[in-house]
């Protein structure tokens, strides 16, 4: 025996989404599409003659305006097959200021209200007691190590990620001479309390955390003076190896934050069918439509 019933799903409307990063080293760009349905055969896409425009603490900066020629790459999965088109990006020529506020609002002939997100810069963070440790546990790990002053008055927000570039020749067991090199993000580990804990099952290492970026906030050091300390295996690429070692450390806005965490709570939750559970949804700060425009303040500290 079968019984089928038909399900009236309500379709939603499509709307105006906005997303972007605005951050203190780099002009502002964000992408300008539209939505689709859950159950919609077609793509988001691009809106080329939207009108958008940029308000720094509230007084008008300028219009926003495409550029054909900046696109990202975007990957749809569906079926077993993936589908990839270009989203295009809307530029304008200014740099956001730490402590400033940013106001995008979008119009677009399809869409009946403007879409409006707002985000402030974060403030700039003093790094000091830097410290490299290329000896720790025997030379198979490079510590690093480095502090700074939390603000006691707002709820701070952090992001923390390792960059090198660095190169070796040896020779191998047959003689040949190997050129090995390395660019790109660094995996590290740590047992900062303030840092999520990633490492369950492996109980033989000795670390809480391991990954390529961490995202954290103040709550267990609010007002204080903190101390990092980052372990890095050296595995080939021994500090003395390298060219280039950078510690990019951001300071996040709080829908900066709400947006990532939502948004690895997203991806964890996986595929659910229809019956399967609740999708985590992804943080949106955009009034009468979707996406996210977040900001960071981000600092490069040089260690080599």
């Amino acid at each position: 025996m079968e019984t089928v019933i038909d399900l009236e799903i309500p379709q939603d409307p499509p709307m105006i989404v906005l997303n972007g990063v605005l951050d203190t080293d780099t002009t502002i760009s964000v992408i300008i599409s539209n939505s689709v349905g859950a159950f919609s055969n077609t793509n988001p896409a691009f809106l080329p003659n939207a009108e958008a425009f940029l308000f720094e603490n509230n007084s008008l900066v300028g219009q926003i305006f495409p550029d054909t020629d900046t696109a990202y790459q975007v990957n749809v999965y569906g079926d077993g097959l993936q589908i990839t088109y270009p989203m295009y990006v809307y530029k304008i020529n200014h740099t956001p200021t730490k402590n400033f506020t940013y106001r995008i609002e979008v119009n677009h002939p399809a869409f009946n209200e403007t879409a409006v997100a707002e985000t402030k810069i974060p403030d700039d963070i003093n790094i000091f007691n830097i410290d490299i440790d290329t000896t720790f546990d025997g030379g198979d790990r490079t510590r690093l190590n480095f502090s700074f002053n939390d603000d006691g008055t707002v709820r701070n927000y952090y992001r923390i990620r390792v960059f090198a570039q660095c190169s070796k020749s040896f020779e191998d067991e047959y003689g040949y001479i190997d050129d090995y090199y390395w660019d790109g993000d660094v995996d590290f580990s740590s047992n900062d309390p303030s840092f999520p804990q990633t490492n369950f099952f492996e109980l033989d290492e000795p670390y809480s955390f391991i990954g390529d970026e961490v995202i954290f906030s103040d709550a267990l050091f609010d007002g204080q003076e903190k101390n990092i300390i980052l372990d890095v295996e050296t595995y080939e690429y021994k500090f003395s190896y390298c060219d280039t070692v950078n510690i990019e450390f951001s300071t996040f806005s709080e829908d900066t934050y709400s947006y990532y965490t939502s948004l690895e709570s997203h991806l964890e939750s996986g595929e659910v069918d229809i019956f399967g559970g609740e999708v985590v949804s992804v943080y949106s700060n955009v009034q009468n439509g979707l996406g996210a425009l977040i900001s960071r303040n981000t600092q490069i500290i040089p260690l080599k």
